[in-house]
């Protein structure tokens, strides 16, 4: 008798978890394009701007943690259907917002209701995918929220004329429920539970495959300090245990300043590009596309890359740190680099070429962040998104601030970049920093 072939409803699930980041994306990054509109119909000045783009992230920033912790207690498919309708309800309520305070809060409400969405979909991956394949998972979904972004750049432009930011904020708030609603029908919290699935893909997911002979260079034995038999059980001791751990400490280093550099393609740059380059709204709305797609094709061909790596060479260092470190380094060097250039389509190309190289390092901090956690993933992926988020906080409201002194000074509006390339280089540092073979929440035994 021929054996029974896996079904795909893995594949499946995933496709739902990276329409999950798409949609949240669409959501959260669609103000920017519609940013200059936005100022001109409620009168705000870039100050006030700066405080609407950064709402998201101060509402997105308190609830990491408990959202996760939510996530774990009853299932992915109520808690991401919840999120979903919440932030569409926020979406909605940021289109019909008549005032600054308003809009404000609605975008901080919004950013509260997808706190929990990456630390719920990291654990449902790890109920979904074998250890084998989680990597190529994890770089699908942070592929997608640049998809999002992209999606969300190139329709808004398209949509503000035959119906208004307000109307586009509309559409997408129906898109998430549209989302929640079919997620909720289909997805099922684990393998067993869904009636598609059959015992083959059940087996093949339970079972995780064997290491590859090179990986035996990393020594993985019960007595080393990667294994899980001598991580802490206490929820207090290993925060203190993360709290203590250099490894920890530079991964949400990283995370700041990586994030600090993303938030500026999802909110200020196309009013970067209208008032500093002269381009039109509808141009720039074009152009902020082609660098999110540079990080859209640079986090899918990072999580490969660093498999590659890892099986090559056997080294964690180099597969995680070692890429970061140069990839970020590296997008220092192409920000700086479109301080020379005068013409838009160039600076666009070689800020592009920059992202590309951040979107390298973006499957790196997950796998390092599952590297020093261990069992406690969830918990350290919600510390490092929690890092990453002060620093996309702290970007729209800074270069708030920066173009604002710009125009009364009539400055010279490279310094935006040079703090960009400073932001990035700093970013590269941090990884020098996080050893990928150490746990961050081993017990620490006194001699």
């Amino acid at each position: 008798m021929l054996s029974e072939r896996p079904t795909n409803v893995r594949w499946g699930v995933l496709a739902m978890l990276a329409g999950a980041a798409i949609v949240s994306y669409l959501t959260r990054a669609s103000i920017s394009t519609a940013a200059t509109t936005i100022q001109a119909d409620l009168h705000l000045d870039a100050v006030q701007m700066g405080y609407v783009l950064g709402g998201f992230f101060m509402g997105y920033i308190w609830l990491q943690i408990p959202g996760g912790w939510l996530g774990g207690r009853i299932g992915a498919r109520i808690t991401l259907t919840a999120f979903a309708l919440l932030w569409s309800l926020m979406t909605l309520a940021s289109a019909l917002a008549p005032s600054y305070e308003v809009l404000r809060w609605s975008r901080i409400a919004m950013g509260a209701a997808q706190a929990g969405l990456f630390a719920v979909i990291i654990k449902a991956l790890a109920d979904w995918f074998p250890e084998s394949r989680r990597g190529t998972a994890g770089a699908v979904i942070t592929g997608s929220m640049s998809v999002g972004a992209v999606i969300a750049s190139g329709l808004t432009v398209r949509l503000l004329d035959p119906l208004g930011w307000r109307g586009a904020f509309e559409v997408y708030a129906l898109v998430g429920v549209v989302w929640a609603v079919a997620f909720a029908l289909w997805f099922r919290n684990t393998p067993a539970d869904h009636p598609a699935v059959n015992l083959a893909e059940l087996k093949l997911i339970r079972e995780a495959a064997p290491l590859r002979p090179r990986l035996q260079d990393l020594e993985l034995d019960p007595h080393s300090k990667d294994s899980d038999a001598g991580e802490l059980t206490s929820f207090a001791a290993v925060l203190m245990s993360m709290a203590l751990s250099v490894s920890m400490w530079a991964l949400c280093i990283q995370a700041f300043f990586r994030a600090f550099g993303y938030a500026l393609f999802i909110t200020w740059f196309p009013s970067y590009l209208e008032q500093g380059f002269g381009v039109a709204t509808s141009r720039a709305g074009d152009l902020s596309m082609l660098p999110l797609a540079g990080v859209v094709v640079g986090s899918f061909l990072g999580g490969p890359l660093v498999d590659v790596i890892l099986v090559r060479t056997g080294s964690r260092w180099l597969s995680r740190s070692g890429v970061a470190a140069f990839s970020l380094g590296t997008c220092a060097l192409a920000t700086l680099a479109a301080t020379f250039v005068n013409e838009p389509l160039a600076a666009v190309a070689m800020l592009s070429l920059g992202a590309f190289l951040s979107g390298l390092a973006s499957p790196t901090t997950w796998a390092a962040t599952m590297d020093i956690s261990g069992r406690h993933t969830a918990l350290g992926f919600a510390i490092m998104n929690m890092s990453g988020n002060i620093g996309a906080i702290a970007c729209p409201i800074a270069v708030g601030y920066l173009i604002a002194h710009i125009r009364a000074t009539n400055g010279n509006w490279d310094w935006v970049l040079y703090m960009f390339a400073a932001i990035y280089l700093a970013g590269s540092l941090a990884w020098l920093f996080l050893n990928p073979n150490r746990s961050a929440v081993e017990r620490r035994v006194r001699a």
